[in-house]
């Protein structure tokens, strides 16, 4: 499980969610919908989660050698993608809203994936509602 719910929502958070050896025991889940619902909603990008190790500075490389390099701060989120097959790394940035966003209609993924671990869903529910208060647009957070 996630240390604790009210700290802010920070690098490390997002490493531990998006790391398979974490205590959450979610596996790969959560790195799998990041995958989907953050990089793969700006452009294709192959990638074998089974295979994929995540390092506490959110460097997350395949077995393949591809990688997706995360860097999160205060406003922005910045995903590095690099595929030995491609002429050079690919940059998706996320600014402002946008980067709220994006984290939140991951979390908001990650969420309806938890409904047999109750704790770690409210933990996810809390900083999902925390970034969702900062989102001046109106959206819903499902509760499950």
């Amino acid at each position: 499980m996630l240390k604790d719910s009210r700290k802010a929502f920070d690098t490390t958070t997002i490493a531990r969610l998006l790391s398979h050896e974490d205590e959450h025991g979610m596996g790969r889940v959560f790195l799998y919908t990041f995958l989907n619902e953050v990089i793969r909603q700006k452009r294709p990008f192959p990638f074998d989660c089974e295979s994929a190790q995540v390092s506490p500075n959110l460097m997350i490389v395949d077995k393949q050698g591809r990688s997706i390099a995360v860097e999160h701060k205060r406003n922005m989120l910045r995903l590095t993608l690099n595929d030995q097959s491609t002429l050079g790394p690919i940059c998706i940035e996320y600014k402002g809203k946008a980067r709220r966003k994006a984290i939140l209609d991951w979390l908001t993924a990650c969420i309806r994936y938890t409904s047999l671990q109750p704790e770690l869903r409210k933990e996810l529910t809390r900083y999902a509602q925390s970034i969702q208060r900062r989102i001046w647009f109106t959206k819903v957070l499902p509760v499950h």
